[in-house]
């Protein structure tokens, strides 16, 4: 099971890589502003996450991932949790930071993905695990509620 998540930790650090570099070559080709391009910009950025995402699988088969089909869809539900947390933390300046951010949200949604969706999990660690994925947008909004109020 270890070698499995490290696999698949292996192959989301890299996706989560190569998702930064696609999204920042879209925003440096959309130059036309912040909001003459909003809607097709948005757009861009979904079409490049869910080709990501969608990605995942064939690697996850090719590096033997079981359920890689699973896993995958399960690391997309963590990703998205972890993304809205994300929104209640500040950005960074550093586009090396940004990266890295990026690249550490893929790896920790791809592993707890691999472990949420392993065949042997008891059912109450299942319960939990989603539980805590569950609460990171919650989190999130009352990290942001505490910082600007109502």
């Amino acid at each position: 099971m270890w070698a499995t998540i490290g696999r698949v930790a292996a192959i989301y650090a890299s996706l989560g890589a190569l998702w930064w570099v696609a999204i920042n070559a879209t925003r440096t080709a959309a130059r036309c502003g912040d909001w003459p391009c909003l809607y097709p910009t948005l757009g861009a950025y979904l079409v490049v996450t869910v080709v990501t995402l969608a990605a995942a699988v064939p690697l996850l088969r090719r590096v033997e991932v079981g359920a890689a089909r699973r896993v995958a869809l399960a690391a997309a539900a963590v990703l998205l949790a972890i993304r809205g947390f994300g929104e209640a933390v500040p950005a960074s300046p550093s586009q090396v930071m940004e990266m890295v951010r990026a690249g550490l949200a893929f790896t920790v949604a791809g592993t707890a993905g691999a472990v949420l969706s392993a065949p042997g999990l008891a059912a109450r660690w299942r319960v939990l695990g989603w539980l805590v994925v569950l609460a990171l947008p919650v989190a999130g909004i009352a990290l942001v509620w505490s910082r600007y109020g109502f």
